[in-house]
Parts: C-alpha cells; structure tokens; sequence
C-alpha cells in the first residue's frame, strides 16, 4: 500500500465523499485542473482501440448469433453440435486480449509500467482484471451446462448477455449505494487502497482500462485518481454514469430475460445476444455526451474558483 496515496484518502479535507459533492473544499485552486493524459491519444492509438471495440461486439455478440442461425438452418448439423461450435469459438479474440493483458499486469518487468499506483508486488489482478474473470467464469459455466443435454437448452444458452448485464448492473449499483453511505473499502480498488471510502466501481473500471487498453499506464492511473480527489464535478459525472449504466443494464438484462422465455426459442436466441449489445451501444452514445457535457462545465467551474483564488489573494 502507498502511504502517501493512503495519508490522502484519509484527511479531512481529500477525497470529499460522494455523498457530499456540493461541498465546499479544501484544496487549493490556484493549480490547473489536473489532466487525465500528458499527451493525448494519438491517432493510430484511437483507430486501435476502435478496432478493438469492433472486435469484441463482434466476438461477443454478432458471430454467435450468425453461427447460430446459419449452422442450424443451412445445415444438417444438431443442436448439441451447434452449440459446441458457438460454445468453442465465443470469446476467442477477447480472452486472447486477456491473457496478453494479464502478462503486462504479472510479468515482473512489465508490471511496474501498468500496475496501480503503490502496488509493488507482481502478479496481482487490479480490478477490472477480477471482474473480467468474474464474468468468463459465470458465462462459461452457463453456456457449458445449458449444452451437456442431448438437447440443448436454447432458453439459457441465450442468457449469456443478460447474465453479463446482471453481473455488471448489481456491481455498478452495489458501489454506488457504498459510495454514498461512505463506507470503506475491506480490498484495495486498483489504485485506491483498503480501508479508503468507496468509489463507484466505473471508476475503476474507467482506470484500469484507460490504463491498460489506453497505454496511459502508471501516470494515467496517478493523473485520474488525482482529478477525482481535487474536483467535486468530476465525482458527480462518475457517479452519475454508474447509477445510470447500472440501472440501465439491470433493466435490459430483465427485459431480455423475459423476452427470452416468453419467444420462441429460435427469436429468443437472437434477442438475448443482440438487445443487451444494442442498448448498450445508444447508452455509449449518451456516456460520451454527457462526460463531454460535464467536462466542459468542469473546466468552466474550475477557471471561476482559480480567478476567485487570485481575488482573494491579492485582496
């Protein structure tokens, strides 16, 4: 654990809880705004990481679906057959981009570029690492026992995404309700360490893979948990996004899951891979509009108390 990091979690004056983000602070103003990166993204590192989303969505998403419906209508091949293929290949290219993952975070020469700030041993999972697994675990057991049966369970076989959505809504609410009531954390939260107060789990999700996937590595990690710690608006816009992503993953995963039992079995299928993915790419849409909504109100607040600051000094 980084003492430092830990003697900040813990004065009176940084972080101001979640529950109080209209608090008057503490902290000085007459700094600039912290920056989330040093340098930005370049270009190529932007098309990557497109690539990458592209990938995943259809890894995750589209190829089940297209296996699905061509295998068993084009083919003489059955169900059992079917679903080994799709069970087989499902998350081939993103449990790829995990093992790699994992070697930046476990090697002993690679980590200390990309582990959490204060972490000095190797080979220990951050936080999106364990939920990354969290979620392969439960997927892959599902998909594995709804095929054992001579005759697939199709109805369950397409709970795969709403499962995910059901994994990730509970986790994004769970941490907003404990960074509202100001309890302390009993893990250390990537960087933020045990015993510190709460903070959504989209903040750490938002750490590690910017990160890991966004090549900002230790500076990154440094730079964001800063910006949480000195701006009540940046701590607004964070809980706000996890109560809307975890609410809003909750209800589509019910949505699906009910869609799923009351269609034939051969739509269900379809709809319970593809809605969650759907929705979720309209609620992307709307995350990056309201981050670019309150960053620039962010930056607004934050130029008026620094020209408050230079009043009140040279008064």
């Amino acid at each position: 654990m980084n003492p430092q990091l830990q003697s900040q979690e813990v004065t009176t004056s940084e972080p101001v809880p979640d529950s109080s983000l209209d608090s008057p602070q503490k902290t000085s103003h007459t700094e600039p705004l912290p920056k989330l990166h040093a340098v930005p993204p370049s270009r190529r590192r932007q098309v990557i990481l497109w690539t990458g989303v592209t990938l995943v969505t259809l890894d995750l998403c589209c190829l089940p679906i297209t296996y699905f419906y061509a295998l068993k209508f084009d083919t003489d091949l059955s169900l059992q057959t079917i679903f080994a293929i799709i069970t087989g290949v499902y998350g081939l290219i993103s449990f790829t981009h995990y093992f790699f993952r994992s070697l930046r975070l476990f090697l002993p020469k690679k980590s200390p570029k990309w582990r959490p700030v204060g972490w000095t041993k190797w080979g220990i999972a951050e936080f999106l690492q364990v939920n990354i697994l969290i979620i392969i675990t439960l997927v892959e057991i599902e998909l594995v026992a709804a095929t054992i049966p001579h005759n697939p369970w199709v109805r369950v076989c397409a709970m795969a995404s709403p499962t995910i959505c059901f994994y990730v809504g509970f986790l994004f609410c769970g941490t907003a309700i404990l960074t509202q009531m100001r309890k302390t954390l009993p893990f250390n939260m990537s960087s933020t360490p045990k015993g510190s107060l709460w903070r959504p789990a989209l903040f750490a999700y938002v750490e590690d893979a910017g990160a890991l996937e966004g090549q900002g590595g230790v500076p990154y990690r440094e730079a964001i948990m800063k910006r949480y710690e000195v701006s009540p608006r940046f701590r607004r816009m964070i809980l706000i996004l996890d109560w809307m992503w975890g609410v809003g993953l909750l209800a589509i995963a019910i949505i699906s899951t009910v869609l799923i039992m009351v269609l034939d079995k051969n739509i269900a299928f379809g709809v319970g891979w593809g809605l969650p993915w759907a929705f979720s790419a309209v609620y992307a849409l709307l995350t990056v509009w309201i981050v670019k909504h309150h960053l620039k109100r962010e930056k607004a607040e934050w130029a008026m108390k620094e020209v408050a600051s230079s009043n009140m000094s040279a008064a």
